[in-house]
């Protein structure tokens, strides 16, 4: 039997905490722990890709995205192993079944997809929060968007120039995977943040847009 996006949710709902002989007290502190030490280990990754890139913040955000496609290009074998997930028929299907499955599965994030166009081709992404990848994190100011001063004297408007730069997409890694994880089933995809309570209002949390592209055939190393 195929299982619907909504029966493989009500699953993992009942699974990723699952009953446990242990006291409540030493669950808390070992998934605590867990969180704090993902929080800790993801924030050293983002660091060393920005020494990487010597703080060139645009080039940092696509390497994460890049790293992130990776990941979810291995994940997806795993993903419809473990949930028995059949071929989508629609781009709003598969956008469905990444989002409110796979994040859910992964990495025990809960999100809603909203904004969908009349064509159903682009969607926001809302997370509830993006714990524990932001946990304890705070953005330096140089990583913000802002308009600087070119040090170029020798241009003609050298006293009034400026230059917008890049805000760092802390959690691009996100967008990366589940690009990655889409393109693995036929569906290539445009993925970022548009909303970021890192580098923007804190009010207005974490928002990924996601935009269908196109549907991408198997390719097959032989001709028939």
């Amino acid at each position: 039997m195929w299982r619907t996006t909504e029966n493989v949710v009500r699953d993992l709902n009942e699974t990723v905490c699952p009953p446990s002989p242990l006291s409540l007290s030493s669950i808390r502190v070992s998934s605590s722990q867990n969180a704090e030490l993902f929080t800790l280990t993801y924030g050293a990754l983002v660091r060393q890709v920005l020494h990487d890139c010597e703080d060139r913040v645009a080039e940092a955000n696509a390497r994460l995205d890049e790293m992130g496609h990776a990941i979810g290009c291995r994940l997806i074998e795993e993903f419809l192993a473990k949930t028995n997930t059949t071929r989508c028929g629609s781009f709003r299907e598969s956008a469905e079944t990444a989002a409110l499955v796979g994040f859910k599965m992964f990495l025990n994030l809960e999100c809603v997809l909203e904004n969908w166009n009349a064509e159903e081709t682009q969607c926001d992404v809302r997370f509830a929060n993006l714990d524990p990848f932001t946990a304890f994190v705070e953005v330096p100011s140089r990583y913000k968007a802002s308009l600087v001063k070119s040090s170029d004297k020798s241009s003609d408007a050298a006293n009034d120039a400026a230059v917008q730069r890049d805000d760092l997409r802390y959690c691009q890694l996100l967008c990366g995977a589940a690009r990655g994880a889409l393109e693995s089933v036929g569906v290539r995809t445009e993925c970022s943040f548009v909303k970021d309570a890192l580098v923007g209002d804190p009010d207005e949390g974490f928002v990924m847009r996601l935009t269908f592209l196109e549907n991408v055939e198997d390719e097959y190393p032989f001709e028939d």
